[in-house]
């Protein structure tokens, strides 16, 4: 019995290795003397517990402006607003030695390696996010010669919105000849150009990438990361670094899941769906690469393509997916932008957002349930949370909301998962999901064949238990706010009902004491997104002929 405990020792050995190397070499770096004065700006006062400022529709403030040489080595910051893509809307730009380009220029959600302005938890070296999206923390090192401003601007023109911040930095006598200047810039391709790869970045000068955060937003169904990574470097016509597939390059393998680590991770991946939504991040911390005059990026965007039957009809086609990135890479000079920045209105998807506290008293309800909007809840941010009190199956509620524009929407529910909750069908206008439109609710079936399937296969319930108690402290006082998929539907302008009714309960919901299952319902917000994305069937049909000519 012994063997196999030796192997198992090595093989563990084995995969610490690299964080033991990583580790060993920022502990190193302490033992010994340090120069320069540790300093830090933040939104803090010694007067009273306001340590947060606020930003109006469209206001840009100033977090920081420190004088030079230096160094920044790190950045918490927790924001606030009733807008759910604050993530999106609050921009981060970080201007160097005076200059009036910004060298960072991302949404904020996006920089800290979460885009489609989700929220996520991140546990990478220079990237830290806790607390399901809401301590973001950067580690990365921002050197600067003459003087450093940081400034967050809230783009959303409906909601206001907050932040708390602390900026870690080191005031120096003078900074090494050869230092480099940091940078991050996000770029967007959306609608995608038929049968072109996607630029991640493209510069001039010289210097290291070291960075990607990548963000999809799926166009069709089905499997959408055939597409091969190309470094082009110093202008050669042949990458020299190619790679072998996506999720190769985020050095996943066979699909991707959602985990985060040191160097790689992705942090968003919905099922394959229609909308589907996903983010994945890779750190080339230990291999940067270095160019000294010029570097192109860029990842395929390709991958299976699905007929109206549900048959794959392309292993490789050009995808209709939207695409952002943002890039990170340390040169020599302050880098000129490489792209446009869009607008708040381009990178999000317009959206009808019903805060549920804020509309309980419109919300109908069977008799026999009681609604509750309960004081300040953490798992809910900072405003109350919504609580449908229940005792048995059948109970109802039905959500109202108007459409304005006809077209295709996404529709989630933001749960509050809790102990107490219990197992709820949905309807949409008094309709199965199958018959109003397209079930997204993952169930015992792939979701981008759902049109294909049996009607006793497509799952239509949601369970509001609270199954994933990773904090202790939080999930068993709070709940957990999870973002979950609805479905896609076509909408008439009008008025329109979301109907969920209790059928059932998790055997988990049972009461310590008494053993009885519980059949509550708790959440914080309905979200229906339009979603505008290009014609499939004409997308499809151009696949099919480009793929026939090279026959």
């Amino acid at each position: 019995m012994r063997r196999p405990v030796k192997i198992f020792a090595f093989i563990l050995v084995i995969l610490l290795q690299g964080f033991t190397e990583t580790s060993a070499q920022l502990l190193n770096g302490i033992i010994t003397k340090q120069t320069g004065v540790s300093m830090r700006a933040s939104s803090g006062n010694p007067f009273n517990n306001n340590d947060n400022i606020g930003f109006g529709r469209g206001e840009t403030k100033t977090l920081a402006q420190l004088e030079g040489p230096g160094k920044i080595v790190h950045i918490w910051i927790t924001a606030f607003s009733m807008n759910i893509r604050w993530p999106s809307a609050l921009v981060l730009r970080i201007y160097w030695d005076g200059s009036e380009i910004p060298s960072v220029e991302t949404p904020l959600g996006d920089f800290f390696a979460v885009g489609n302005g989700m929220m996520a938890t991140v546990n990478s070296l220079p990237v830290k996010v806790s607390s399901y999206g809401r301590s973001l923390n950067s580690y990365w090192e921002m050197p600067f010669r003459k003087e450093a401003r940081i400034t967050i601007t809230n783009e959303s023109e409906e909601e206001t919105a907050g932040c708390y911040f602390m900026i870690d930095w080191v005031k120096m006598a003078e900074l090494p000849r050869d230092i480099l200047y940091f940078h991050a810039r996000y770029h967007q391709e959306v609608p995608p150009e038929f049968g072109k790869p996607y630029t991640v970045f493209r510069g001039e000068g010289s210097g290291h990438y070291v960075g990607t955060v990548f963000s999809s937003h799926n166009g069709a169904g089905f499997w959408f990361g055939e597409g091969d990574d190309y470094f082009y470097v110093d202008g050669e016509a042949t990458p020299s670094i190619s790679g072998t597939g996506t999720e190769d390059y985020f050095n996943d393998a066979w699909n991707m899941r959602v985990h985060s680590g040191l160097f790689t991770g992705c942090t968003v991946f919905e099922p394959r769906g229609i909308d589907a939504r996903i983010t994945a991040y890779r750190w080339h911390i230990t291999d940067p690469v270095i160019f000294n005059r010029s570097l192109r990026f860029e990842i395929e965007r390709i991958g299976y393509l699905m007929d109206e039957n549900g048959i794959n009809v392309s292993q490789s086609g050009s995808r209709p997916d939207n695409w952002s990135s943002v890039s990170y890479w340390y040169q020599d000079s302050i880098a000129e932008p490489w792209c446009s920045f869009p607008s708040y209105r381009e990178r999000v998807d317009p959206e009808i957002v019903l805060h549920l506290p804020l509309i309980a008293e419109t919300i109908r309800h069977s008799p026999n349930v009681q609604i509750l909007v309960n004081p300040m809840n953490r798992a809910t941010y900072t405003k109350q949370w919504f609580q449908v009190l229940n005792k048995t199956k059948g109970s109802w509620i039905e959500i109202p909301f108007r459409i304005n524009e006809q077209g295709k929407y996404s529709m989630s529910i933001f749960q509050l998962l809790r102990e107490d909750n219990g197992i709820w069908k949905i309807y949409i206008d008094g309709k199965e999901l199958f018959q109003a439109g397209e079930s997204q609710i993952a169930g015992n079936y792939e979701i981008d064949r759902v049109n294909q399937l049996p009607e006793d296969m497509i799952n239509t319930t949601l369970d509001f238990y609270n199954i994933f108690q990773w904090d202790e402290h939080e999930d068993y006082i709070y709940g957990q706010r999870r973002e979950r998929k609805i479905g896609l539907f076509d909408f008439e302008p009008g008025q329109h009902y979301l109907k969920l009714v209790c059928i059932g309960s998790n055997p988990l919901s049972a009461h310590p004491e008494t053993g009885n299952l519980r059949y509550n319902l708790s959440a914080d917000v309905i979200s229906i997104r339009k979603i505008n994305f290009l014609d499939y069937d004409e997308w499809l049909d151009k696949v099919l002929k480009a793929e026939a000519k090279t026959k």
